[in-house]
């Protein structure tokens, strides 16, 4: 008669074989598997939601402090912004919708290209550190570009508001961002989303298309007044599982 032990010690090893078994993907069987995909933004930002707080800036030089009329520029020219913070909003349109600039002033200002003249698909928000220094005299070494070391939400399932507070599809990216141009085409980091983008990772590359009508508020610096707002063309390279 089989002894009690070997008797359960094969009944387990059937079980547990049939429990592999089971969950054990077929060779033939079409399962979840990595695609890549290329969606294509462009972003109007907002400049009245454009905000700096300059009060962790490295060595800012007094006149910038000031807003010194007629002093402005040297004071931004003599400045050390690293550690500011910043916070601004864009509307997102497919890729496309934003025509190419047509011209560039002096100052390196993209014509106005742009004016709100189509309803959106959905809201950016960002927030980072300026990483600008200007400085140039010991122990400071200058880098005046690129501006920004920011993190960026791209909700693409509408304009965010109060009926529409977190819309399903939403994109995550960090890393650099703006600067002078010809150097404000920068590439960033895809950590992350929400809905259809849940499983997202990649890049994406941001470059500059002329500016719309709303004006870039505290921003004075170093034009003399507030700017036009910037647009941006993003192309993300996704990698999503499906």
């Amino acid at each position: 008669m089989p002894d009690r032990r070997e008797f359960l010690g094969a009944f387990g090893t059937a079980v547990g074989a049939g429990l592999l078994g089971a969950f054990q993907p077929k060779a033939n069987a079409a399962g979840p598997q990595w695609r890549q995909e290329t969606l294509v933004l462009d972003v109007a930002i907002l400049g009245h939601t454009n905000y700096d707080n300059e009060v962790g800036a490295t060595n800012l030089h007094p006149d910038y402090a000031a807003r010194t009329p007629g002093k402005s520029v040297d004071g931004f020219r003599e400045s050390d912004l690293r550690g500011s913070t910043f916070y601004f909003e864009g509307l997102i349109y497919p890729g496309g919708t934003i025509p190419t600039p047509k011209e560039t002033d002096p100052n390196g200002i993209d014509g106005v290209n742009w004016d709100f003249e189509q309803e959106p698909m959905g809201s950016l928000f960002d927030r980072g550190w300026v990483i600008i220094n200007n400085k140039g005299d010991g122990p400071y070494e200058k880098r005046p570009d690129p501006h920004l070391l920011g993190h960026a939400d791209y909700y693409t399932g509408g304009v965010v508001g109060p009926d529409n507070l977190t819309p399903t599809d939403m994109l995550t990216t960090v890393g650099l961002e703006n600067g002078t141009p010809p150097y404000d085409v920068v590439t960033r980091s895809v950590i992350g989303g929400t809905g259809k983008y849940a499983t997202a990772s990649g890049i994406v590359t941001q470059r500059r298309i002329g500016r719309n009508t709303s004006k870039l508020r505290g921003l004075d610096l170093p034009y003399g007044k507030e700017p036009p707002s910037p647009n941006f063309r993003l192309t993300f390279e996704l990698l999503l599982w499906s």
